[in-house]
């Protein structure tokens, strides 16, 4: 979206060129009207211009002591003239200038629709361009591939020709996607983000050429103002603006784009100081984790973290194994919701909290005989844990995926295994463990009598010739596939007794551990 400045003493020609031409339609969302050099600067002052059409004859100051002027305080603005006369002297200034067009009056409507046409597309494609190189610039710079040094930093700022000069400072401002209220598919969520930057060009830039979005991930979003050094009342008073723009754009996302952000502003920073400012945004905002829908500056007061209870993980952890599915999840989802009125809540307690969450699910999953790596794949990758722990709503969201694929897999396992299988998956899982047919009925919950004669019945076997048959055979595929030692070997079959497992191995196999491992293949 562009704005336009029209520039011209006659009243009735700077209202006719604004009528004769539907400027929405190109793009062009904002058309002011200005009737001499004066009144223009005041505009300029009120609001930055994509592009201005200007008569060069005037009164108060010619069109080309304006431009001159817009060349120097608002270099990116983009200027077609107007004259009644075709003076070559007017002409050949202009195009000293850089003006795009210079066309004699009256334009016909038609001809004044294509120059603007022309001009908005070169503006388009040569700010994507300007854009891009610039985000780039920024990424580079967080992700520490231009070192933070102040000289590098100019010398790569002069190669890539970006608007940035020694004598400039830059404000960053953190924008962090806290969640959406709507399920997101992938795609959905692309277009999400692109809505949410255009709100961003809109509402907090406000077209400013010296402003840049940098996108840094799926939660983060930063905007980097270059400044002219201002004096400290200046600098006041633009932070003030921005927090302004950045209530406005809250309200916006939260009413249009159903999502919550929050907004955090640093201080004006040398170049080379940026990358510093950045992380502590970054880190404020990790102490403020129930903070959403708000603007806050780095130096805004911060609440000591008050005493924060912990979970009851073992009661947990016993609802899970008797399949109480709707009892620990409303347990666990009402236990974070007391945690949402914690004004003070940092990251690390969210963080503890995952963790002793994970282990406990894990400890849990192991004593029921399964293997949670396979169940949790896609809950344990880098992205999901990070994601976890940025809010409270997020962790509540993955407590509750975790929990209910947990309990899914233990009902199908229940519903599928017979009593043998799970002896043998339990024997399988604590082979290295102390194994008594106590243990091996607690977990089945059968008498200890009864799951003996049954797995005689069905296997032929007892459950202590069972148990040291896989103990050997594992011994044996150790041996031959690895070079631990044999006492280590004794340990991970479990046996603690070095002589004794020697003694059973050379019984059931014929020969000693050693004998054996020399007799295999090479590894």
């Amino acid at each position: 979206m562009y704005r336009l400045l029209i520039v011209d003493d006659e009243i009735f020609i700077a209202n006719g060129i604004k009528s004769s031409v539907k400027w929405r339609e190109l793009g062009i969302i904002s058309v002011t009207l200005a009737h001499n050099l004066r009144q223009a600067k005041e505009e300029f002052s009120l609001q930055p211009f994509d592009m201005m059409i200007c008569d060069i004859e005037m009164p108060q100051g010619s069109g080309l002591e304006l431009f001159e002027w817009v060349r120097e305080q608002y270099p990116q603005t983009e200027c077609v003239f107007l004259t009644c006369h075709a003076d070559f002297q007017y002409a050949k200034k202009a195009l000293q200038l850089g003006s795009f067009e210079y066309l004699l009056k009256p334009v016909p409507h038609d001809e004044l629709k294509l120059v603007m046409t022309k001009l908005i597309e070169k503006i388009r494609k040569e700010r994507e361009s300007a854009t891009m190189v610039a985000e780039r610039f920024w990424q580079d710079v967080l992700k520490q591939a231009i070192p933070s040094n102040q000289d590098k930093m100019l010398e790569v700022i002069g190669k890539q020709k970006l608007p940035y000069t020694r004598s400039m400072t830059f404000l960053p401002v953190l924008i962090s996607i806290e969640h959406w209220e709507k399920s997101l598919t992938a795609r959905d969520l692309q277009i999400m983000e692109y809505a949410l930057h255009n709100a961003l060009e809109e509402v907090v830039i406000q077209r400013a050429a010296s402003a840049q979005i940098v996108r840094m991930n799926a939660d983060y979003m930063l905007i980097v103002f270059a400044q002219d050094v201002m004096q400290t009342e200046d600098g006041k008073l633009f932070s003030k603006e921005i927090k302004r723009r950045c209530q406005s754009f809250i309200e916006m996302s939260n009413h249009y784009l159903y999502c919550h952000v929050s907004c955090y502003i640093g201080k004006s920073a040398q170049v080379h100081e940026v990358r510093d400012m950045v992380e502590g945004l970054i880190a404020f905002k990790k102490n403020q984790v129930n903070m959403a829908d708000c603007v806050m500056f780095i130096d805004d007061p911060i609440k000591k973290e008050s005493q924060i209870p912990m979970p009851p993980m073992n009661v947990w952890s016993e609802l899970i194994k008797q399949g109480n599915k709707k009892k620990v999840l409303d347990e666990s989802q009402q236990f974070l919701d007391s945690w949402k009125r914690i004004e003070c809540l940092g990251a690390k307690r969210l963080q503890q909290f995952y963790q002793s969450f994970l282990q406990m699910v894990l400890h849990t999953l192991h004593e029921q005989g399964l293997r949670a790596d396979e169940i949790f794949s896609d809950h344990l990758t880098p992205e999901r844990i990070l994601s976890a722990t940025r809010s409270v709503t997020n962790l509540q969201n993955w407590v509750r995926d975790v929990l209910e694929k947990a309990l899914v897999h233990m009902e199908k396992l229940d519903s599928t295994e017979t009593v043998v299988e799970k002896i043998k998956r339990y024997i399988a899982l604590h082979i290295d463990e102390e194994l008594s047919r106590q243990y091996i009925a607690d977990y089945i919950g059968l008498s200890p009598d009864y799951i003996v004669k049954l797995f005689k019945k069905e296997t032929g076997l007892s459950i202590s010739d069972y148990i040291l048959k896989e103990r050997i055979n594992l011994a044996k595929e150790l041996l031959a596939r690895t070079d631990t030692t044999i006492s280590n070997v004794a340990l991970a079959v479990g046996f603690s007794n070095f002589s004794y497992f020697s003694t059973l191995f050379k019984k059931e196999v014929s020969m000693t551990p050693q004998y054996y491992r020399k007799g295999c293949p090479s590894k």
